[in-house]
């Protein structure tokens, strides 16, 4: 099976509702940056960025290309490839849709 172009990649993923966050919480001392991909369906799809935050039922959020900082000196600490939220120890968290849509990382 030939690969797909970008355009193919973003245009697929549009017209499937697949929607890419860049994503920031805080938790305790740290501050946590990564992105978030969501699969909305048909109905979903028009939400805003803060809508699909709030939506969220399970108690875990994957951010990939995460980078983990001190929250108060904004020093990175860590880039890990991944990291795994738990959403019940969140102080506070917000997301962005990001312009550009792929399947190929950040």
């Amino acid at each position: 099976m030939p690969e797909m172009s970008e355009t193919e990649i973003s245009a697929y993923m549009a017209s499937t509702g697949h929607r890419r966050f860049e994503v920031t919480a805080y938790a305790g001392g740290l501050k946590i940056t990564g992105i978030a991909y969501y699969a909305a369906d048909t109905r979903s799809s028009s939400r805003r960025a803060s809508d699909f935050i709030h939506s969220l039922t399970q108690e875990r959020l994957t951010l990939s290309s995460a980078k983990i900082f001190e929250r108060t000196t904004n020093q990175l600490i860590d880039e890990p490839d991944f990291i795994v939220i738990s959403l019940p120890r969140v102080d506070a968290i917000f997301a962005d849709e990001m312009e550009e849509t792929n399947l190929r990382g950040a």
